[in-house]
């Protein structure tokens, strides 16, 4: 649900940056005028309503990563909220992770917490503040 000050991160592994656009992005119906909800929202059953596309950042890497700090090292508040994230999650990262979702402004409630699928799996880790 949209909360101010809030981020919701998801980690998993994704093959290309162009398939974590695919999977996050939410496409444009041109007939009716509006955006549908992305696979992503679909398989965690976000409703489209809920957030700003925005306040979405997303990274993938060519390698998996170990350590959390090294997959969201870098991204928006990474300052604030990698202790934050560590300490739900662990510093260390569970194998084949190459990539995270960050949903700010948001505070996922946990419908689902993974989807395994051809092509990708992803973890719902948490939700922290922000600031």
């Amino acid at each position: 649900m949209e909360r101010e000050n809030f981020v919701s991160l998801w980690i998993g592994s994704i093959q290309t940056d162009d398939k974590l656009n695919e999977y996050v992005e939410l496409p444009y119906d041109e007939e009716e005028g509006d955006f549908l909800p992305s696979p992503f929202l679909i398989d965690f059953d976000i409703d489209i309503d809920d957030l700003d596309e925005d306040f979405i950042e997303k990274v993938v890497y060519d390698q998996n990563k170990e350590l959390l700090q090294e997959l969201i090292g870098g991204c928006s508040y990474d300052e604030i909220i990698l202790s934050r994230f560590e300490a739900i999650q662990g510093k260390q990262l569970p194998k084949n992770i190459n990539s995270a979702i960050l949903l700010y402004n948001f505070d996922y409630e946990g419908k689902r917490n993974e989807i395994v699928n051809n092509g990708y799996t992803f973890k719902f880790v948490g939700s922290v503040s922000y600031v």
